[in-house]
């Protein structure tokens, strides 16, 4: 599957609903519950026809569907957008070669009291 797509589903009770919920989670596909009898998923590496198959043999029926853009689920799966660095914390170490004396330039050490 190229694109991720979000699907939400319609059940006719809570126990129904329940069991896709769990049957789904069992397999990978990290269902979220909207209602009691309304769920939603994100198919994104799995396979879209398992999904749909296990949804309709609990009767449950498809009511929406949406792709997803890789940006905005990259962002939302990793929060890229919350991710703050201080640019002191990154830069701190840096040091420009020339400010580093080689082992030539130190000659002799002299100690003071």
């Amino acid at each position: 599957m190229s694109n991720p797509v979000a699907l939400v589903f319609e059940f006719t009770n809570s126990q129904s609903a329940d069991q896709a919920f769990s049957l789904l989670q069992e397999l990978g596909y990290d269902p979220a519950m909207h209602s009691p009898t309304s769920l939603h998923i994100h198919v994104i590496n799995e396979d879209l026809t398992s999904a749909l198959e296990i949804v309709q043999a609990h009767g449950g029926t498809l009511v929406d569907q949406a792709t997803l853009q890789d940006e905005l689920l990259a962002n939302t799966a990793y929060s890229i957008d919350a991710v703050t660095i201080p640019a002191h914390l990154v830069n701190e170490d840096w040091v420009a070669n020339e400010e580093l004396p080689g082992i030539g330039d130190v000659s002799s050490f002299t100690a003071r009291d």
